[in-house]
């Protein structure tokens, strides 16, 4: 015993004299737990839109680390995370008399644990570049666009991006291979990021943003083409999306808003297919308001439609829209919705109206999309919220919104009595439990638009829907 402590106390020695010339290691993440009763939300499925649907009740799981070796001007980051898709949901060891499982994602929350479910999300090395205002991040990332993630929004990509700043003026150029498709030269789907902001005032700040999304994955395979795609076939995509993005200060409240223009083809390898252009245009307007004993929110999001999209698609179209590209990886979540669109705090439930990686079904048929472009319609979208602390360590948010299609499909949506999608409202209290630890309560409910009720004689509408769940959050 005297001598295996003696070993453990040299070893500890050792380390703590190593330490000065050891890199810098920090560590940052959390583990979240949250409780679903809900008639709209199920795990990862799509929620299904249905008269008398059945409620769901479960418990989700996240964790996440992400770990940082280096120094002041160059860095190594790992980030990792863990996902159970709800508890009791499958485990290492099977049951007796069925066969045994194997690795599985977003799994493991079963009798028996174990599972094959540690998930890489980042691996990259930033640096900056000596003698220069310009730093670097190479290897797998997470990007987001100018846009509060409506064209990308919290993605994690390869790539090489570099970033600068010159006062006034910060600048940001990328390139990102999102999907490889067997290696060959163009055959691919990567995106090319150019952005500028120019900040006049400490208050001020106005960006010049210009992507590009090349899409070459069709060219050899229909395979991974999206239902919303126009048309059918081989093709290539071309994706052009210049724009704006302001903020300001005015007094008590901030104004923020951006727009953009999207051009850009579908070109069909089959002479017999006419090629689809892309013509669409997204602006948004928000105002942050310290608002007596608390903040208040108010922002309204705009996205073109068009109602024939073989023709023309006059809507904008995202990385959820991509070939071989999952949904979720467009996320506009600013307005923090629960039910229409998909909530930043989301984990596997990341169910919606429109916008989500589980978008809302009725019937059986896909209604909606996982992308803000809404299958072509587009999307008017209202919300407000308001917050404020109602004790020492108890906030409290109640919001509203509303969420429409721009146009109505021909054909497709010819039985929709009409383009609103839902009214929601929502509120949730959280207590501060202690240094890092948090527990809230989280109630939306949201009244379902003509979009999902039917003009056909003898059609039953469904019900409106809910979300109710707890919230336990230890962030260190």
């Amino acid at each position: 015993m005297r001598k295996g402590f003696l070993i453990v106390l040299a070893v500890v020695l050792v380390a703590a004299l190593a330490a000065p010339a050891m890199a810098g290691i920090d560590v940052t993440g959390f583990v979240r737990d949250k409780g679903y009763v809900s008639n709209f939300k199920n795990g990862a499925t799509a929620p299904s839109l249905q008269k008398d649907a059945p409620a769901a009740a479960y418990v989700e799981q996240r964790f996440r680390a992400k770990f940082s070796f280096g120094e002041e001007n160059v860095k190594a980051v790992w980030f990792l995370e863990t996902d159970f898709g709800a508890f009791g949901d499958s485990a290492g060891s099977a049951p007796a008399g069925s066969a045994p499982q194997g690795a599985l994602r977003n799994s493991g929350g079963a009798l028996g644990g174990d599972r094959i479910n540690l998930e890489t999300k980042n691996i990259y090395i930033w640096f900056k570049l000596p003698g220069t205002p310009l730093d670097f991040t190479v290897g797998l990332q997470n990007q987001s666009d100018a846009y509060a993630g409506l064209l990308f929004g919290a993605a994690d990509m390869a790539g090489i991006f570099t970033t600068g700043k010159m006062d006034p003026v910060s600048f940001k150029l990328g390139w990102a291979k999102l999907y490889e498709n067997n290696n060959l030269k163009a055959d691919d789907l990567t995106l090319y990021v150019a952005a500028a902001s120019f900040s006049p005032t400490k208050d001020m700040k106005l960006g010049l943003n210009f992507y590009v999304i090349q899409d070459d994955t069709g060219k050899v395979s229909t395979a991974n083409e999206l239902p919303s795609d126009p048309g059918a076939g081989l093709n290539k995509k071309r994706i052009y999306t210049p724009g704006v993005d302001v903020s300001f200060g005015a007094g008590p409240a901030t104004v923020s808003g951006f727009a953009l223009y999207q051009f850009g083809k579908i070109d069909f390898q089959n002479p017999a297919t006419p090629d689809v252009d892309i013509k669409g245009f997204a602006a948004d307007a928000r105002v942050d308001l310290n608002a007596g004993p608390g903040k208040l929110f108010v922002e309204g999001l705009f996205i073109s439609g068009g109602d024939n999209t073989s023709k023309e698609y006059k809507s904008i179209k995202t990385l959820s829209d991509m070939n071989a590209s999952p949904g979720g990886n467009s996320f506009f979540a600013r307005t923090d919705m629960s039910i229409l669109l998909p909530n930043g705090d989301d984990i596997n439930t990341s169910s919606a109206l429109v916008g989500a990686a589980g978008t809302a079904t009725a019937g059986g048929a896909f209604v909606g999309n996982t992308s803000p472009g809404n299958a072509g319609r587009g999307i008017m979208h209202v919300a407000t919220g308001f917050s404020m602390k109602l004790g020492d360590k108890l906030t409290g948010k109640v919001g509203a919104g509303y969420l429409a299609a721009t146009k109505k499909l021909l054909v497709t949506d010819d039985t929709k009595k009409g383009k609103a999608m839902g009214t929601e409202l929502n509120a949730n209290v959280n207590y501060n439990i202690q240094k890092g630890l948090d527990f809230g309560v989280y109630t939306a409910y949201a009244w379902l638009g003509n979009f999902y009720k039917s003009n056909v004689a003898g059609a039953v509408d469904p019900d409106n829907v809910y979300d109710v769940h707890f919230r336990l959050n230890y962030a260190f």
